[in-house]
């Protein structure tokens, strides 16, 4: 039998952190900027979708453009499914966006430091 490139316990795990960042990033703003339950769950959302997106991106469909560029474009998904659930009423969408991009895109450097 043939080893598969993608092993799924790759995803498994980075939804999990995706999970627990996006719950520690929507502690945050429903105790310190006293927002309401849906910035928590959209934050949840964001993480998960982040992790899932940048996974799928880079290990899965093997795409090209580099991991850090890859990781901006899964902060950018991440940053609307976070403005879709928690604010979308606020002109904030391009305040989301960009922080979503710049954010995810650090996050994908880091890990490409680390490893």
């Amino acid at each position: 039998m043939t080893e598969p490139t993608f092993h799924y316990s790759i995803f498994i795990k980075r939804a999990v952190t995706g999970l627990i960042l996006g719950g520690l990033a929507g502690a945050v703003q429903l105790w310190l900027f006293k927002r309401d339950l849906m910035h928590l769950w959209a934050s949840i959302s964001a993480g998960v979708v982040y992790m899932v997106a940048w996974v799928t991106f880079t290990d899965w469909l093997k795409l090209a453009g580099g991991k850090i560029i890859l990781g901006g474009v899964s902060g950018l998904l991440a940053a609307i499914v976070w403005w879709s659930i928690a604010v979308p009423a606020d002109n904030a969408f391009i305040q989301a966006a960009v922080a979503g991009t710049c954010f995810g895109a650090a996050f994908a450097w880091s890990d490409q430091r680390r490893t």
